[in-house]
């Protein structure tokens, strides 16, 4: 006779976790959004990249543009919006 109502029992306990499960799911995060700042020629001045950081810039891509009259530096910073 025990065994019957044990059986019961873990039929309405797992019925009980699935209805909790399902009255209360989990929502995933909002997705990280970014602002850009582009500054070209601009990139080797230590003083205005120390004042981007105070402004929370990071560096995300630098690169070098070779061009007849010489080269040009291009960084694209990013911050959380």
């Amino acid at each position: 006779m025990k065994q019957p109502l044990t059986i019961i029992a873990l039929l309405v306990v797992l019925c009980g976790s699935f209805y909790l499960l399902r009255a209360n799911p989990r929502t995933a995060p909002a997705p990280q959004t970014w602002e850009y700042k582009v500054l070209v020629k601009k990139c080797n001045d230590e003083k205005n990249l120390n004042a981007l950081g105070a402004e929370g810039w990071e560096l995300a891509t630098y690169s070098t543009w070779a061009l007849s009259a010489g080269s040009v530096d291009t960084c694209v910073f990013k911050r959380p919006k």
